[in-house]
């Protein structure tokens, strides 16, 4: 998470298990999404094509790897960014969730995953722009929220669970400040509660303040 001219920037990645150098490509892919966003113009940002920015984060990924097989590092991607003023975009590459609350709702912004359970789309793995789904959307009204997530939490919840999910990570968020809210997402991540699910975890959230009650 960083902020970004009164509004945000977050960014989650998962590095592919059976790559060597998976968690390094993952924290590369968070620094070069999060320097890439951070250099969009301030006010015509939207304007800026969602592939002209996603080549900009591969090509930087690309030269950032120290390794001459990229798909040593090969990583998933998910990076939002809202501006003050609740226009947000999204890019996504590989598997995970970016669900939108709105309305007291939850939407899957994902497309429904295909092929084999194993295989994912990643950074060092894919080129084509066609791997990657985009889209653009704005937070409006006090408690809309978009939140990324990694496949170790978006794989254990159920279509019908995906609006009580929400509505509890809104409603506990809103009520901490940020450092609180990291150690609660931390404590929650941590104690999961699915027994024996070991996958890695990672969440963010993006919401327009509303009052606790």
């Amino acid at each position: 998470m960083r902020g970004w001219r009164g509004g945000w920037i977050a960014a989650v990645a998962d590095g592919l298990g059976s790559r060597a150098h998976s968690a390094t490509g993952a924290r590369l892919a968070v620094k070069v999404a999060q320097l890439v966003a951070r250099d969009l113009p301030a006010r015509s940002w939207l304007e800026v094509s969602a592939r002209e920015v996603a080549t900009d984060i591969y090509r930087r990924w690309l030269a950032a790897v120290p390794w001459a097989d990229k798909g040593l590092a090969a990583t998933t991607l998910l990076l939002v960014v809202c501006d003050a003023a609740g226009r947000a975009r999204t890019w996504q590459l590989g598997d995970g969730l970016v669900l939108l609350c709105t309305q007291g709702m939850a939407q899957p912004l994902t497309p429904a995953r295909d092929g084999f359970g194993n295989q994912t789309r990643a950074l060092g793995v894919d080129r084509a722009w066609a791997a990657w789904h985009t889209a653009d959307f704005a937070l409006k009204e006090p408690g809309d929220m978009v939140l990324l997530m990694t496949d170790g939490v978006a794989d254990d919840l159920l279509p019908d669970a995906l609006d009580g999910f929400a509505s509890a990570v809104r409603r506990d968020l809103a009520c901490r400040s940020r450092r609180g809210g990291r150690r609660w997402l931390n404590h929650e991540l941590t104690h999961w509660a699915t027994p024996l699910h070991g996958d890695d975890k990672t969440l963010a959230a993006v919401f327009k303040e509303e009052r606790c009650g």
